[in-house]
């Protein structure tokens, strides 16, 4: 999974990305690259690996990627490759000022300034949209494409995002192919000093959120920094010193899940105990192939188990004893926290 923190110059992106390399594992090119990986803590994965003892334990990790931004241009032909490449769009919003950052002159607005950010998303869309559908009318081409661009456009034109517009199955499949940067999905994160991190500093901004049903974290990007840097125990008695429940990274990794609707579900065994993440409606089938794809194709029957109900039980011998360890066909929903094995054939 992989996500971009993006927003205008002086927001903070930059520092909250050295938050969360300074607590991650830096990716082969390093954090002076701007990319870093950091695994998901997942206290089911270590019980686990606790009782099978297998020769690997693997959780579910997250790519963060600095994306640079001009001062003179937000959404530059290089930036909006990197914003099509990801799968969540962390847009940083200003909340803070201080001696070296005073506030511009009309005040801070983080609304104002997501709201320039979403219409410079659309209007990029718009253009890209607008330029196919002129050369399908030199071509006289009437299709899907042509009706489906152009439902995309009337909506652009009224500043709304693809991601909020009701496509068909169809439609979204012909709409991949052009990657519009509106389609991804955001996690908004509200950068605010050090006094406004005990209340809830621009509430206005919960509303905006709800509206776009999009998850927003408040954090001050600097003080996450100087914790990235301590020790996990230190870690943990600064955060209870000042009052906050939770890291940047925790948050914006349940953030991100948030915005892409994820789950987790796991698989267990001697060689490996494994956590994957998968969206949120998923059947057995497609958790199947997200392990392997000759799972899905050959794929009979799924065991299925809540992760709760295993830990319990404490073996498998005896969760099927009490019933809790069942067989499930293709169409079966999966849950977050199901432990999963795929009976298939090749």
């Amino acid at each position: 999974m992989k996500v971009g923190i993006f927003g205008t110059a002086g927001a903070g992106k930059s520092t909250l990305f050295r938050a969360l390399a300074g607590a991650g594992e830096a990716a082969a090119k390093g954090p002076s690259a701007g990319i870093c990986t950091i695994r998901v803590p997942d206290e089911r994965v270590d019980r686990l690996a606790d009782i099978f003892k297998p020769k690997k334990k693997t959780h579910v990790s997250i790519t963060f990627e600095d994306m640079d931004v001009k001062e003179d241009e937000l959404l530059s032909p290089e930036t909006l490759t990197k914003i099509k490449g990801v799968e969540v769009l962390a847009v940083v919003l200003r909340g803070f000022s201080d001696d070296f950052h005073p506030a511009p002159p009309g005040g801070l607005d983080p609304v104002k300034e997501f709201r320039e950010i979403e219409s410079e998303l659309a209007l990029s869309d718009y253009l890209i949209a607008q330029k196919r559908i002129e050369r399908m009318t030199k071509e006289a081409k009437r299709d899907i494409e042509w009706t489906t661009l152009n439902k995309a456009i009337a909506s652009l034109e009224k500043e709304v995002p693809l991601l909020r517009v009701d496509f068909s199955t169809e439609e979204i499949r012909m709409l991949s192919g052009f990657r519009f940067a509106s389609r991804v999905p955001l996690l908004m994160v509200l950068n605010v000093g050090e006094g406004e991190l005990s209340g809830e500093a621009y509430p206005e901004l919960n509303a905006v959120a709800a509206d776009r049903e999009i998850p927003l974290v408040r954090l001050s990007a600097r003080i996450e920094e100087e914790i990235s840097q301590l020790s996990p125990a230190e870690q943990a008695d600064f955060l209870k010193e000042m009052g906050i429940a939770h890291s940047a990274r925790d948050r914006l990794v349940r953030g991100a899940f948030d915005a892409m609707d994820y789950i987790c579900f796991l698989t267990v065994g001697e060689d490996e105990v494994r956590a994957w993440n998968i969206q949120r409606g998923a059947t057995a089938l497609m958790a199947a192939g997200r392990i392997h794809s000759d799972l899905e194709k050959g794929f009979i029957r799924a065991e299925v188990i809540q992760c709760e109900d295993f830990l319990r039980c404490g073996t498998m011998a005896k969760a099927k004893a009490e019933g809790k360890l069942r067989l499930e066909g293709k169409e079966y929903i999966v849950r977050d926290g199901d432990i999963f094995h795929v009976r298939f054939n090749v």
